[in-house]
């Protein structure tokens, strides 16, 4: 399920997207300076588009911009900026735009230095793993259970928050609330519990297959309270603002979670599975052989799909042949390919390094083979 800010997102969209660049439909939001300045207060990771309309690179950059958009929504923003308008000049040469487009990832607002983006690849698949692997890490990566009573000893003086997943990694969904909360006062904490042993340890249910389990520790208390809201990004902000505020009764906090429901319109059911169709293309680069599973997902067909073969195992795939033997786009219209831009249309001076080092679970490699949470919304635990 997705939160009603998506339907409110797509409502309001002819706003914020420029019609000479970005299709209508496009989750992509414009800025301009004062709107800038506001994104960046947010201390959120977010990945800036500066272009011009007239700019055929940039109309080249539009669709695919706008697929990475729509898969990392709600957890990480694309923005882009209008350079040919005079109210954004002034900002455009602040950043040292001196070619479009330009793109830059803010991995923490203006927290960090900025990164441009220089991989010739301007694919919505690159686009979307570069952003992933380079949101800060602000979280403590438990790998054993015997690791768990010793981090929460250590922080019992903070306010604490543990994961309990059943994924190999680290879930985009936690580290991009761990980035929001770092310095307001919440520690966060993730460990693998795959078949629920430390769940067990700790007193809990060992859980089903693709449980997760958000657990709270107060200043002082070694005992978990358990948040029992939805596993979204909007409902946990809600809940983690109550805990960081400290003026809120949890047990008031966590009951309204837990009442808390959605019931999504047919028209924000057909974004849901345009969004988990679009995730499956992004996760796999676009390979030949999902072009028939993308529709699957999209008409529900392919539902069960991972429970059946594994999930996070798929058959072994390889890239589609033309006829000359070159690897060919899988498909046009989910996954195009972008040509190489020209070298003068991307000419920006470097910016300083900001410090902001990929973990290690995900600096592997920037192409996409497969992934082990294939098929999950990456907005959900």
């Amino acid at each position: 399920m997705l939160s009603s800010s998506l339907l409110l997102s797509l409502v309001f969209v002819p706003a914020f997207v420029s019609a000479g660049v970005f299709p209508p439909d496009s989750m992509v939001k414009m800025l301009d300076a004062k709107t800038f300045k506001k994104a960046m207060k947010a201390n959120q990771t977010s990945l800036v588009a500066f272009v011009a309309p007239w700019c055929g690179h940039c109309q080249r950059l539009a669709p695919e911009y706008s697929k990475a958009a729509l898969g990392l929504h709600p957890l990480i923003p694309l923005y882009a900026v209008d350079c040919d308008a005079d109210k954004n000049k002034r900002l455009c040469a602040e950043q040292g735009v001196q070619g479009f487009p330009t793109i830059k990832l803010f991995p923490k607002g203006k927290e960090h230095a900025p990164m441009v983006y220089d991989n010739g690849e301007r694919t919505a698949s690159a686009l979307y793993y570069y952003v992933t692997r380079r949101v800060p890490v602000a979280y403590t990566k438990l790998y054993k259970t015997e690791d768990i009573v010793p981090w929460i000893e250590k922080t019992v003086n903070q306010k604490r928050t543990l994961l309990l997943t059943k994924d190999k990694k680290v879930p985009l969904l936690w580290k991009v609330l761990a980035n929001k909360y770092q310095g307001l006062g919440l520690e966060f904490g993730t460990h693998r519990d795959k078949k629920g042993k430390s769940s067990v340890s700790l007193g809990l249910e060992a859980g089903e297959k693709k449980d997760s389990k958000v657990l709270v520790y107060s200043p002082g208390s070694t005992k978990p309270f358990r948040y029992e809201g939805l596993n979204k990004f909007d409902s946990l902000s809600k809940f983690f603002d109550s805990v960081v505020d400290g003026t809120a009764d949890l047990t008031v906090a966590n009951e309204e979670a837990k009442a808390e429901e959605y019931e999504p319109t047919e028209e924000e059911l057909e974004i849901q599975r345009k969004q988990e169709a679009q995730h499956m293309a992004l996760l796999h680069g676009g390979f030949s052989d999902l072009i028939d599973f993308e529709q699957a997902i999209m008409d529900g067909s392919a539902a069960n799909y991972h429970d059946t073969n594994g999930f996070g195992a798929p058959p072994p795939m390889k890239k589609a042949k033309s006829p000359e033997g070159e690897s060919a786009a899988a498909d046009d219209t989910a996954m195009s390919a972008t040509p190489t831009p020209e070298p003068e249309a991307t000419a920006t001076p470097a910016t300083p390094d900001n410090g902001v080092t990929p973990s290690a679970e995900t600096e592997a490699s920037a192409t996409p083979t497969t992934a082990s949470h294939v098929g999950k919304n990456e907005g959900e635990l």
